[in-house]
């Protein structure tokens, strides 16, 4: 008879295999619904599956170690890895202060190598800008009782917790300061407003963005999303727009030099807003980076069991007014 394996219970209880392996490892840094857990432990008893015991029990050791997972392609431009290098510093220096090993994989986005992941026994591990489709074969590896923290990702599974910016406040915020004047004449009308933004290997993140700036009543034809600087040349060209809202500093620096606009207002992704030099652009900052908000969930679900129980996994950091 063919032994019974997490991805038959995945299956039939229609959770992904992460949420099977907290289940039947009894992982309490991981929320999941009561209702989840007692479905999969009844299919798991009519399946008549038998726990790996060693693995459990090596799950239960720690090593200090804590991975950082960056997503790369070959075609990252040099706004993406300057993001990337801020996030990783930061959590680098987090990490060292508290005295734990770092672990830093680059992933190549569109197909992962994880041999090394598997090689490893990680405290906790951090998946930064992840593919959609390509997630839950990363997340698979991390299946007892590690914590997987994404930043810059947003997946459906609301067990793991996700953090990034507070997007739509940050457009808000952005579109007040630009017409911050008390002369008529001087204001922008939404027809002639526009959004660059920097792209994301998450395209969920993507839509995440994309709905809130449709949101606050503004058309996808009036957002562009940049991958390439070659792309700009149109927008300067068409001259339709007098002002833009730009996500990226390092993308904002690049369009300061073009003058391309009238008003110009930059949301800082990369925690260097000191990149801007123009004295008339605007700048919006958040209240934390990113890799703050991370390494303090990560310190919560290895020392506070309870904290599991926390319903919301969803950190959005808020803009600093």
């Amino acid at each position: 008879m063919k032994k019974t394996t997490m991805k038959d219970i995945a299956q039939k209880a229609n959770v992904s295999i992460a949420t099977v392996s907290y289940v039947l490892n009894d992982v309490n840094n991981q929320t999941i619904p009561e209702a989840t857990r007692k479905h999969i432990l009844q299919i798991a008893k009519e399946l008549h599956y038998i726990p790996n015991l060693t693995a459990r029990s090596l799950a239960k050791k720690k090593t200090g170690l804590v991975g950082i997972l960056l997503n790369k392609s070959s075609h990252t431009p040099y706004w993406k890895r300057q993001g990337y290098l801020a996030v990783v510093e930061s959590l680098e220096k987090l990490l060292t202060a508290a005295g734990y090993h770092t672990l830093l994989l680059s992933l190549n986005a569109e197909k992962p190598s994880l041999d090394i992941i598997v090689e490893r026994r990680l405290d906790a591990a951090f998946l930064i800008d992840v593919r959609d489709e390509t997630f839950y074969s990363i997340s698979v590896n991390f299946t007892i009782g590690v914590p997987l923290i994404l930043i810059d990702s947003k997946i459906k599974d609301k067990i793991f917790k996700q953090i990034f910016y507070n997007y739509q406040e940050a457009v808000q915020v952005a579109l007040t300061k630009a017409d911050d004047t008390n002369n008529d004449a001087l204001k922008t009308s939404s027809e002639e407003v526009c959004f660059i933004m920097e792209n994301f290997n998450n395209q969920s993140l993507v839509a995440h963005i994309l709905q809130g700036i449709h949101d606050l009543g503004y058309s996808r034809d009036h957002i562009f999303i940049i991958d390439d600087l070659h792309q700009l040349d149109s927008i300067s060209q068409s001259g339709s727009y007098k002002k833009a809202i730009v996500i990226n500093e390092f993308l904002g620096n690049h369009i300061e030099k073009m003058n391309m606009f009238d008003k110009l207002t930059v949301i800082c992704t990369c925690n260097c807003p000191e990149i801007l030099v123009n004295k008339n652009t605007q700048v919006i900052t958040f209240k934390e980076d990113k890799s703050t908000s991370a390494f303090s969930i990560m310190e919560n679900l290895i020392n506070h069991i309870d904290f599991f129980k926390q319903s919301n996994n969803i950190y959005s950091i808020g803009v600093k007014r």
